[in-house]
């Protein structure tokens, strides 16, 4: 064996114990050292009832946080429809904010926050479906999905002054899951 092979085999044996660690990180957060951390979901929630959680900074610094959901498709998360950002609900409204004075979340401090997946942006003209058709539609397409459908909450953290690209990093939640209602025409629990 030629010192070139004997490299080779060195190299592959230590791609194959490292490989284990590899596939137990996790890919997403952008960094080690996570900045917030999401608190109080469920395992699992019907199609209709809200997801109730909590946002904490673990960080020491101030933080501009954004949250999202997201859902599991075709092999990869994509935001879910009719995305929001559930921490300020005016981007329901708005299809551009502008954060002058934004609402920064202090060092150990946490909010609670509350997704409804019912809530039909007004911008979305395109939709011409009333509440109740809206709400009609979720649930009819959540119950013919095969298996039940995989979310969850995407943060958003930024570091000021400046809120930039160049400050972003996500944290995700765990996922959780979404089983039909029983019947179509359930009502959410509010």
């Amino acid at each position: 064996m030629t010192f070139r092979g004997l490299i080779m085999i060195l190299c592959a044996g230590c791609l194959c114990l490292l490989a284990p660690d590899m596939m137990l990180t996790r890919p997403q957060d952008s960094s080690n050292a996570r900045r917030v951390e999401v608190n109080g979901l469920k395992p699992s929630y019907t199609s209709c009832e809200l997801v109730t959680f909590s946002i904490k900074n673990i960080s020491q610094q101030d933080l501009y946080l954004e949250v999202y959901a997201e859902k599991f498709e075709s092999g990869s998360w994509t935001e879910e429809a009719y995305s929001y950002d559930i921490r300020d609900p005016r981007s329901l409204y708005i299809m551009k904010r502008l954060n002058i004075h934004p609402d920064m979340l202090k060092p150990g401090a946490s909010q609670s926050l509350t997704w409804d997946r019912f809530l039909r942006p007004t911008w979305a003209t395109w939709e011409k479906k009333g509440d109740k058709a809206f709400r009609r539609s979720i649930i009819e397409r959540d119950s013919k999905s095969a298996s039940p459908i995989l979310q969850r909450l995407r943060v958003d953290t930024y570091v000021g002054p400046e809120l930039t690209e160049k400050s972003l990093r996500r944290v995700y939640s765990e996922p959780f899951k979404r089983i039909p209602n029983i019947s179509p025409t359930a009502k959410p629990s509010r």
